[in-house]
């Protein structure tokens, strides 16, 4: 099982959404303004969107 967490906080949304644009697995989404996960089980772990996300605002982790 996968855990995918996005920190609010730090995310600067669709204004950034780097993580969107390099998830292989499409499983993070804009959702308005706001970055979702649109289907934990499709990740592959690869964590590519925690190291191209600025803020540091996306960890992913197996549960």
């Amino acid at each position: 099982m996968v855990k995918i967490t996005i920190d609010h906080e730090k995310c600067e949304g669709a204004n950034c959404a780097e993580c969107v644009d390099v998830c292989p697995m499409e499983v993070l989404i804009i959702d308005g303004e706001i970055i979702a996960i649109s289907d934990v089980d499709e990740c592959s772990l690869c964590e590519v969107c925690m190291d191209v996300c600025p803020n540091g605002a996306v960890t992913v982790e197996e549960d």
